[in-house]
């Protein structure tokens, strides 16, 4: 028997799942793939295709997405396109009835202008954007928008606007190298919409000097310092060698009564301060001028040599010599005096012939001290040894220094520049770009391509969905470089194939019965009643109520119904 606490349970419980039913028809949407944290304008890296939603398709912010599926009627992973609009006006094709990427209407009927442009060239950004999305559960294109909507299955954009809430302010800076001097600034601020990217902006343009910062490396084995230079904004590099080289050259010679010392060559470059000292012994290099010698006699000369570039020093070490000899040629005869005497010449000492004068054999007279040259020898000639102080570039020539190994003479020559030093970088095609091999100098910057290869076909990957009792069957094929996608080989849903059921309740003379039935290929459950009519026919009998039976049930109806 039915209570009135049982029936008003039954309301409770049927307004509950009404509302339950009710808010399962609302569409939800749950973005969880973040948008790309960098930014970067569309209109700077506009692809160009010769189809209008192939076009849209490679320039999309794409992202996953929650949302409801009518198709699938559940919530589902969405990928989702969005592309800023960009018309030659200015102005959104909405104000003149276009709504999708094709030109046609909201109701798909009417077919306008899009008035669409090359963003950067003659389209400008109108504040509205085009979207497209595919179910990634069943692959209808566009199915969040009903099956109604002109879209639905449709591959075409849809336009809307760009909501302001979602709008960052930017200051974007850039820089791209100009010459070996300036690079070129582009001055850009303004603000986006961090969903599709559209952006207003204000750009100038105007060339800067490299703003360089140098790492110096001294290498006194060298002679020379190594100067790298890089530009903090634009990454431009350069590199030098700065000659840091001082010629110490020894004296020989007579003592004749005037003062001689070692000379001193300085053949660095301008930019490179020199200071010198000098000592009787090494290590103790104290004076700031050489020692003059006056006398016969054979003096070494030490020096320590300070190169700085910079804020960088390095040092060279060394000795020279100064080598008087004594000249007692003076002949104190007069006319007055005896005759000269023949001399009585005697062997003193050899001197070996220099790179630019004569050898030869040095004798004195026993009786007067006159002194004589004899057995001359020929000059040896100068043995050039060479220093590479700058080496060449694409940029500039080189430095070379010659140095003989026996006087110290010096002599600088240029060489010519030297041809650029390319890396090559191989850039494989893609179903987005055209593939190509990259020449690039790694000295002054310039580059050139070769090679090019045409785009590269889609790397699709298959996804099957196999069909279900309730959902039909497709497979998706998505490019796993650019993430275009479609959908084919659909197939029906199988429909539910139930077993033979078993008795939850069993019918009575008095009240239904209650069997449940289980498909045999998921948990779906279906509820059937068996009326006591049917209990009958199975019993073979009649139920046949009695006289008290049916005045219960006339009471029980007016008292409580």
């Amino acid at each position: 028997m039915k209570t009135k606490h049982s029936l008003k349970m039954k309301s409770v419980i049927s307004a509950v799942l009404a509302v339950v039913m009710i808010l399962g028809t609302l569409p939800v949407m749950n973005v969880f793939a973040a948008q790309k944290s960098d930014y970067e304008d569309p209109a700077d890296n506009w692809l160009k295709t010769n189809n209008r939603t192939n076009e849209l398709d490679m320039n999309a912010t794409v992202t996953y997405e929650t949302q409801w599926c009518p198709v699938c009627n559940k919530d589902t992973t969405v990928l989702t396109y969005r592309v800023p609009e960009y018309t030659k006006s200015g102005q959104t094709a909405m104000n003149h009835g276009v709504k999708w990427s094709d030109g046609y209407d909201l109701e798909g009927k009417k077919k306008g202008n899009t008035d669409s442009g090359t963003p950067g060239v003659d389209a400008s950004y109108t504040g509205y954007h085009y979207t497209k999305s595919v179910c990634q559960t069943c692959g209808t294109i566009n199915s969040v928008d009903g099956s109604g909507a002109y879209n639905f299955n449709n591959n075409v954009y849809g336009l809307n606007s760009c909501d302001h809430n979602f709008f960052i302010d930017f200051d974007n800076t850039t820089y791209e190298l100009y010459d070996e001097h300036q690079h070129t600034t582009t001055l850009k601020k303004g603000e986006y919409c961090q969903f599709c990217k559209g952006t207003y902006a204000k750009a100038s343009k105007k060339k800067e000097s490299h703003n360089l910062e140098s790492t110096i490396d001294a290498q006194v084995g060298n002679n020379r310092f190594y100067l790298q230079e890089e530009c903090e904004d634009c990454g431009y590099k350069t590199t030098e060698y700065i000659s840091a080289k001082a010629v110490i050259s020894s004296y020989y010679g007579m003592a004749d009564g005037d003062s001689h010392s070692i000379s001193v060559s300085d053949l660095s470059d301008k930019e490179v301060h020199t200071k010198i000292r000098y000592g009787t012994a090494a290590g103790s290099c104290n004076m700031t001028s050489a020692p003059h010698y006056t006398k016969a006699g054979y003096y070494p000369v030490y020096y320590e040599i300070d190169y700085k570039y910079g804020t960088e020093n390095m040092t060279e070490n060394g000795v020279s010599y100064v080598w008087l000899l004594a000249d007692d040629s003076k002949n104190n005869n007069s006319d007055n005096q005896k005759p000269v005497h023949e001399h009585d010449y005697r062997y003193i000492e050899t001197v070996k012939p220099t790179c630019t004068e004569l050898g030869y054999e040095r004798w004195q007279c026993n009786t007067c001290g006159s002194l004589e040259k004899k057995n001359y020898v020929q000059t040896s000639g100068h043995t050039y040894k060479t220093q590479t102080i700058r080496e060449a570039t694409c940029r500039q020539g080189g430095l070379v220094l010659e140095i003989c190994t026996k006087c110290g003479d010096f002599n600088e020559k240029t060489t010519p520049t030297a041809g650029h030093h390319y890396h090559d970088t191989v850039v494989n095609a893609t179903c987005i770009n055209a593939g190509y091999i990259l020449h690039s100098c790694d000295i002054c910057g310039e580059s050139y391509i070769t090679n090019t290869t045409p785009y590269a076909p889609h790397n699709f990957k298959e996804i099957v969905k196999n069909p279900t009792c309730t959902d039909g069957g497709y497979t998706t094929h998505i490019c796993e470089t650019c993430h275009m996608s479609y959908t084919d080989n659909y197939k029906d849903a199988l429909g539910h194939s139930w077993d033979k059921g078993h008795n939850v309740t069993d019918a009575t003379c008095d009240g239904e019965g209650v069997i449940e039935y289980n498909c045999l290929n998921c948990n779906e459950k279906m509820i059937k009643d068996e009326c006591a009519q049917n209990y009958a026919d199975k019993h073979d009998h009649s139920c046949v109520q009695s006289p008290l039976t049916a005045f219960i049930a006339q009471f029980v109806l007016k008292v409580f119904f």
